[in-house]
């Protein structure tokens, strides 16, 4: 592979407050989880690796390192850095490992937050950056300074969940899980969301997403109040079904059973069912001989005979209809 070693030393970041208001520290940059230390051209990882960094040195809160450009893709940049048409570096895919709203952090004109741990996935090679202080250095000239450093992209959790883009939108299911102490920008699509006007403050947003938060409540509540009622309604209507089946003869004890199994939460379809059966017939086949069967014991389910104290006068007096109704033929 062809590259090009560059002789200028571009400052990658610093402790000064970029152009979305927050800042990274230098001091809690994990340089050992930046690897390998690679960066793409204007932050465009699908033209490939641009450079590779190298030589890495800190003055005060600024990291400095020298860049290969990978001249079998990007023929032109290494002269294009030279010349000053390129002299920018830009920090992307931050993860942020540890966010703090700590105003004794924040510097003059810091709306943001300040990321306190930290590590890039990439540092590209960039026109325009978002942090306005210090430009690349010639190696042999390293007193020359001009104010640019490298911009900050997008931020992201461990997991690879946005949490800050470059509109400087905080994606607040993220921030609630990592971040929670960080007050989200109020964007024009959280005002319209929350029925804001445009200028509403902060604790008016805080207000209506709670408000938001408790309608939302309530409706789970009503949804598993109404849940319980129709699965309550449901199983009264199917013992009501299978107790007037069996009532009628149409279904024995064991049918009885697996019909109120196979249909829980569908009364409807368990009547359907039941309707079609004729009384007095049975699955098995045999009918009731109800000859010298008095009034008292017929269309009376065995438990409806237990009930009315009917069983035993029932065993003594007509022992085969008795053995029928205990065998749950009819």
């Amino acid at each position: 592979m062809a590259f090009k070693r560059i002789n200028k030393e571009f400052c990658l970041t610093d402790s000064t407050v970029n152009c979305y208001g927050y800042r990274l520290l230098t001091e809690g940059l994990q340089m050992d989880r930046f690897t390998p230390p690679v960066g793409f051209f204007m932050h465009n990882r699908d033209k490939g690796i641009a450079v590779r960094w190298q030589d890495f040195k800190t003055e005060g809160d600024k990291l400095y390192a020298t860049p290969s450009v990978n001249t079998n893709l990007f023929p032109t940049l290494a002269d294009e850095i030279e010349a000053g048409f390129y002299v920018a570096a830009s920090v992307g895919s931050i993860v942020a490992l540890e966010v703090s709203e700590d105003e004794t952090l924040k510097l003059d004109g810091q709306t943001g937050f300040t990321v306190t741990k930290w590590y890039p996935r990439e540092i590209s090679i960039v026109d325009i950056p978002g942090n306005y202080n210090a430009i690349a250095r010639d190696c042999s000239a390293p007193t020359r300074k001009i104010n640019i450093v490298g911009g900050l992209s997008k931020l992201y959790d461990e997991n690879d969940n946005l949490l800050y883009d470059l509109s400087g939108n905080l994606q607040l299911n993220i921030i609630e899980k990592t971040m929670s102490n960080i007050k989200p920008q109020l964007t024009v699509a959280m005002l319209s969301g929350l029925s804001l006007a445009d200028g509403a403050t902060q604790g008016q947003a805080d207000t209506a997403f709670a408000d938001l938060l408790a309608r939302a409540n309530r409706t789970d509540a009503l949804e598993k109040e109404l849940k319980e009622l129709k699965a309550s309604q449901n199983s009264e209507a199917l013992a009501a079904i299978i107790a007037a089946g069996k009532k009628d003869g149409k279904l024995t004890v064991e049918l009885a059973a697996k019909l109120e199994k196979d249909y829980a939460g569908n009364p409807e379809g368990l009547k359907s069912l039941v309707d079609t059966l004729p009384a007095q017939n049975r699955v098995t086949g045999k009918a009731a001989d109800l000859s010298g069967v008095p009034e008292k014991y017929r269309g009376k389910t065995r438990e409806d005979l237990y009930v009315a104290g009917l069983l035993e006068p029932l065993k003594s007096e007509c022992p085969e209809y008795f053995n029928q109704i205990m065998k749950g033929e009819i």
